[in-house]
């Protein structure tokens, strides 16, 4: 499969590498030309844009993308901006990470296809390793 990652943050740099690990192709996206640099010899290919703008997202190959997600984790405005960009340009597989139950609300408004909060999903499996006292597989 080919996945477009926006947002290389923590999350979105770590979600690129597993993909491309596993075998997927990766486009990456991030305005921060500093993280664009530390990925962009491990995935497809990366670009340094502000994927809000429509403008920019339309030089991707989006027609030949199975799946966009937008891991954008520092401010819900630039993640709906961009979730609303992807919409406008007829993106059919759009996942998001939500930053809270309020962006998490919107996103599912805008029909989002699924939506996850990274952190809270974290939490959990770290709970049940404690719990279990289970820390062998824990980085």
């Amino acid at each position: 499969m080919k996945y477009l990652v926006i947002g290389l943050g923590n999350f979105g740099m770590t979600l690129a590498k597993e993909l491309t690990d596993i075998g997927h192709d990766v486009i990456g996206v991030d305005s921060n030309v500093h993280r664009v640099e530390e990925i962009k010899d491990r995935i497809s290919v990366a670009y340094i844009f502000d994927a809000t703008e429509r403008v920019a997202l339309q030089a991707l190959p989006l027609d030949e993308i199975d799946c966009a997600v937008v891991a954008i984790g520092q401010s819900m405005d630039y993640s709906l901006r961009t979730v609303a960009a992807l919409k406008e340009l007829s993106v059919k597989r759009i996942y998001a990470r939500a930053l809270d139950k309020t962006h998490k609300s919107i996103l599912k408004a805008m029909n989002i296809q699924r939506i996850f909060i990274p952190e809270s999903y974290a939490a959990r499996v770290f709970a049940e390793k404690f719990a279990d006292n289970d820390f062998e597989d824990m980085m």
